[in-house]
């Protein structure tokens, strides 16, 4: 997964690329926004018709991971793991471990 630091940044390189917004993220009292960007080859051509979809899903999976609808993350995840070249897995697999820290613990 290429990470990208800095909405301008990521901006800059939607006009050509995939770029998903992932997290913010905090260091030395700095918030960063965190972006990764796609690489084309990770995108098959059978898979490109379906490419807005998944960005979509992906979008509304972080909405609902920012509003606590931890369920429909879950069920986000099911249809998400796998897609984009499996670039954003990783990332999914975090955010899912997180959910299932803070369901514990609720």
């Amino acid at each position: 997964m290429q990470l990208i630091f800095g909405r301008d940044n990521a901006e800059k390189l939607r006009e050509k690329y995939t770029v998903l917004d992932l997290e913010e993220v905090e260091k030395e009292g700095v918030k960063i926004e965190v972006f990764c960007l796609i690489p084309a080859e990770k995108i098959g051509l059978g898979q490109i018709a379906e490419l807005d979809n998944w960005v979509k899903l992906h979008n509304d999976f972080l909405n609902g991971y920012h509003t606590e609808q931890y369920d429909y993350c879950i069920q986000c995840l099911e249809h998400l793991r796998g897609k984009f070249g499996g670039e954003v897995d990783t990332f999914y697999d975090e955010i899912e471990r997180r959910i299932t820290e803070k369901q514990k613990t609720e």
